[in-house]
């Protein structure tokens, strides 16, 4: 579960879990310091460290040795009917062609794009434990 509290500065905002703690803002023309992620860029964060782990694992699963996995990705919500992710992944490892794009392949399945492209739906509880 994550929990989400206001902090002392205008729209800085203290998110916990079990582990941590992060922040997240809004941008100096909406009111915000701009210091600490927007709420969209944390789903763009979900789906590209899942994206990276995931790689990582189908790498080591089939034995392939890397140096580094770099994952970018971008929120397009400009669309009023659909939103898109773009992504780039940049594997740093001696492979063929045909080894990545067996790996891109098995990419796709990542548990956070799962998620993501399923229905969703919002509902509003007086307290969740």
């Amino acid at each position: 579960m994550i929990i989400s509290k206001s902090g002392d500065n205008k729209y800085i905002t203290e998110i916990h879990n079990e582990k941590g703690m992060i922040f997240s803002d809004v941008t100096e023309e909406k009111g915000g310091s701009g210091k600490y992620f927007r709420p969209h860029d944390f789903l763009e964060a979900a789906y590209a460290s899942c994206l990276n782990i995931t790689t990582r694992m189908i790498l080591e699963f089939m034995n392939i040795r890397y140096e580094k996995v770099t994952v970018k990705v971008d929120l397009n919500r400009e669309n009023e009917d659909k939103t898109s992710f773009k992504y780039a992944i940049d594997i740093d490892a001696d492979i063929n062609e045909d080894i990545k794009n067996k790996v891109m392949r098995k990419v796709r399945n990542c548990p956070v794009r799962k998620t993501l492209s399923k229905q969703i739906e919002f509902e509003y509880c007086n307290n969740i434990e």
